[in-house]
């Protein structure tokens, strides 16, 4: 590498620059003192983040609360949060935390270990019923057994030092745990305002007390949310917008309407028929993330019982015609469970370049073919005899043109009628979650950069296993892979478990891999978009001097 001599004038200019962009560019912009708007979804199931499940609901806790450990607001990683310095012992399996100094709760109560020891614990226990409990649970000691009701939530694996000391026993070595306690799920809550209020206490400013940049100013069902800077927030210089509305709009038609009226000035959705307007316009957003659009079949109910149904429907989807004609190639169409960009946690090949091909985008007349037969051996031999079944998916048009190109696929190449029925986002995620379905639309994004993360979405205990999917060789392997301290080998059990779970059960119906789209005004800066799917508006902030 050439190095080169700065001079004392370079040195000025370049310190000058720096200050500069630290101040968010030249006077001209509205870097401080700004308001933003956004529209991410409708109105969440809940923003509890021991009870949350959904990515417009984390993308609200990340801006309100933070844990241990937090997401880098420019989305390239994890950086400490609420505590300041950490060490693990020699065995990997104890992990102690040191706090911040004078760190508060936005009310501007003391924030100490005993609140991180109650919300972990409230996770964890089965009267919570959190959605998260197993999937992030486990890694703590006894965490898991606690979820499975073998144990009392007091049995966790986490202690007080004093108030600002947290020791966390693991039940086996994690190479990725740092991520884990950035996740939302784990984030502290106020006992207080939980014992006093209960379910309603994520519904009002007084009450909803935070940690976090911003806090609750007012919620307002199907409306909005406006949260403000938290000014007793240890970070509160970096913060950039004073205030962030969050406006609850039902479809991406409604998000689409608001943006082009300069209601919003970013978006989260929007109908897939308008991108090609939206990049002429320079509005729209592209950013690669971890994740999986996917079908869930309800196997606890006839006929997705039997994997060569399950087989045959996955088959009959043309994949590359969604993701290259509907989503105009936004998109990649998959070819298995866990999507391009993921690593095994210590292990320097992509998982995806050393596992299998279940189905191959772009030979959809072989699919056609294998499709028909695996219906024929389940006893439905050209559709005959196959009851008639129902699609579910949340209100949007971009899932809706989705819905009816499966329903007419599965017509010409099944000989099978689906109907489609849509209902609001937060009716969606309830009936998921309670199996009130046949097929649903589902899709799941990285909570951190492990195929685990996909994976165990399909372990018969997770909260998450909206399916019904269980085998128990399965779980096993899952299981044995938690405890793999070898990269290379923890891959490969990781592998087997894909192997087991698409490519012998058919469990799901992989249709695309994601990225990001979005829309904002052009003047919108600051933004920006993790991996695992988070936007982070911390920085973000209009610039008046850009025309529009």
């Amino acid at each position: 590498m050439q190095i080169k001599k700065i001079t004392a004038l370079q040195l000025a200019c370049i310190l000058l620059a720096a200050t500069l962009a630290s101040c968010g560019g030249n006077s001209g912009t509205e870097a401080s003192g700004s308001s933003l708007i956004v529209s991410l979804a409708s109105t969440p199931e809940t923003i509890d983040p021991a009870l949350n499940s959904s990515v417009d609901g984390a993308n609200y806790l990340i801006h309100m609360f933070e844990g241990i450990m937090r997401y880098k607001w420019d989305g390239s990683g994890i950086e400490y949060g609420q505590a300041e310095s950490h060490t693990v012992s020699d065995d990997g399996l104890v992990l102690t935390f040191t706090l911040r100094s004078g760190i508060k709760w936005s009310d501007g109560r003391a924030i100490t270990a005993e609140d991180f020891l109650y919300s972990w614990r409230r996770l964890v226990d089965p009267a919570t019923a959190a959605p998260y409990a197993y999937d992030m649970g486990q890694y703590f000691k006894n965490g898991a057994a606690i979820t499975d009701g073998l144990l009392s939530p007091e049995e966790l694996g986490v202690r007080a030092i004093g108030e600002s000391v947290i020791e966390i026993t693991l039940e086996g070595p994690c190479p990725y745990f740092l991520e884990i306690l950035a996740y939302p799920a784990l984030y502290p809550v106020r006992r207080d305002m939980i014992e006093e209020h209960g379910h309603r206490w994520v519904r009002r400013g007084d009450t909803y007390i935070t940690n976090g940049p911003f806090k609750m100013e007012s919620f307002r069902l199907d409306d909005r949310m406006v949260s403000v800077k938290n000014e007793h927030y240890w970070d509160i210089e970096s913060v950039v917008p004073d205030s962030i509305t969050w406006l609850f709009l039902r479809n991406s038609i409604a998000q689409l309407g608001a943006l082009r009226s300069g209601e919003a000035s970013y978006i989260a959705n929007f109908p897939p028929e308008e991108r090609n307007a939206l990049e002429t316009a320079g509005m729209h957003r592209n950013a690669p993330i971890l994740g999986t659009y996917y079908l869930s079949y309800n196997q606890l109910k006839e006929p997705f019982d039997k994997l060569l149904v399950r087989k045959a429907l996955t088959l009959a989807i043309d994949s590359a015609f969604i993701a290259d004609v509907l989503r105009q190639g936004s998109v990649t169409p998959a070819s298995a469970f866990v999507g391009d960009g993921f690593f095994t946690s210590g292990h320097d090949t992509e998982f995806r370049s050393e596992g299998r091909q279940f189905i191959d985008p772009y030979n959809y007349g072989q699919a056609r073919i294998e499709a028909q037969r695996a219906l024929a051996e389940a006893g439905y031999p050209d559709g005959a005899g196959f009851p008639h079944i129902e699609y579910l998916h949340n209100e949007d048009s971009g899932h809706a043109m989705i819905a009816e190109a499966i329903q007419q696929m599965w017509k010409d190449v099944l000989n099978i009628h689906m109907e489609i029925h849509s209902a609001e986002w937060s009716v969606v995620l309830v009936d998921r979650h309670e199996g009130n379905f046949q097929v649903a639309r589902n899709s799941w994004i990285a909570d951190f950069n492990d195929p685990a993360t996909m994976l165990g979405l399909f372990v018969s205990s997770s909260v998450n296993n909206e399916s019904g999917y269980a085998n128990p060789d399965y779980d096993a392997l899952m299981a044995q892979s938690m405890g793999e301290t070898d990269p290379a080998e923890r891959s490969r059990l990781l592998h087997l478990a894909e192997d087991l779970m698409l490519g012998q059960d058919w469990a799901c119906a992989p249709i695309y891999y994601y990225s990001s789209e979005s829309a904002a005004d052009p003047r919108l800066r600051g933004a920006a978009t993790s991996l695992v799917g988070y936007t982070f508006f911390h920085k973000a902030y209009l610039n008046i001097t850009t025309p529009y």
